[in-house]
């Protein structure tokens, strides 16, 4: 279970995770971020973007950005919640209509790439939804909610 809140300018609230083994819980607080990891408390060093395991993480932080950039991602390991720093580079290329097996999408277009692997891939995003991640997620199921987006 992934609960990820942020606030109006796309900067991390708030993020809980809850996986078989691990909980981790972090409130952003005055320049940092406190919370408890497996029940211990835990205070990290603020960070604009986070990564994680999730498309979640990429499409809030290209709405942040709005524009090409680096980011220094606080990123989380999969299996531990352990942090780590993770530079990402995000270009913008645009926007894109992008079909999906649940309809097409006016999109906005990024090709995203962690800096230290250099891997990189095309990355779709509408509104708050990651609809297509070359090689890393595929929107096979979507329900939009009330403020969409809706495809065609």
């Amino acid at each position: 279970m992934i609960d990820y809140a942020v606030d109006a300018t796309w900067r991390p609230a708030r993020l809980r995770i809850q996986t078989q083994e691990h909980r981790l819980v972090l409130v952003a607080d005055a320049g940092r971020l406190v919370g408890e990891r497996d029940g211990e408390p835990l205070e990290i060093p603020y960070r604009e973007d986070l990564g994680y395991r999730s498309p979640v993480f990429n499409a809030v932080t290209a709405n942040r950005l709005g524009r090409s950039g680096d980011v220094e991602a606080l990123s989380l390991e999969t299996e531990t919640l352990r942090d780590r720093p993770e530079r990402q580079r995000y270009e913008l290329q645009g926007p894109e209509r992008v079909a999906t097996p649940v309809g097409a999408f006016e999109a906005t277009v990024w090709r995203y790439t962690a800096l230290e692997t250099g891997w990189t891939a095309r990355l779709c995003v509408a509104g708050d939804v990651v609809v297509a991640f070359e090689g890393a997620y595929e929107l096979i199921s979507y329900e939009p909610g009330p403020r969409g987006p809706f495809p065609s």
